[in-house]
């Protein structure tokens, strides 16, 4: 994933979107942005889809625990 698809999927998310939310948290959490895991934005990304009723941020939220 490029730098610019992930500034895209911020930007959808800063509108309201929660599946971009739920995307980024994905790919902090899978590593899929620069080759290297970043489990603090991976959490930031998944609490907050989680609690516009993500329920695969909130298993990522699970895992992170």
């Amino acid at each position: 994933m490029s730098k610019q698809d992930l500034l895209d999927l911020i930007d959808k998310a800063g509108k309201g979107s929660i599946e971009a939310a739920e995307a980024i948290a994905e790919g902090y959490f899978k590593g899929s942005f620069d080759g290297k895991k970043n489990l603090e934005k991976a959490r930031k990304w998944a609490s907050y889809a989680a609690k516009h009723g993500s329920e695969k941020a909130a298993e990522i939220l699970a895992k992170l625990s």
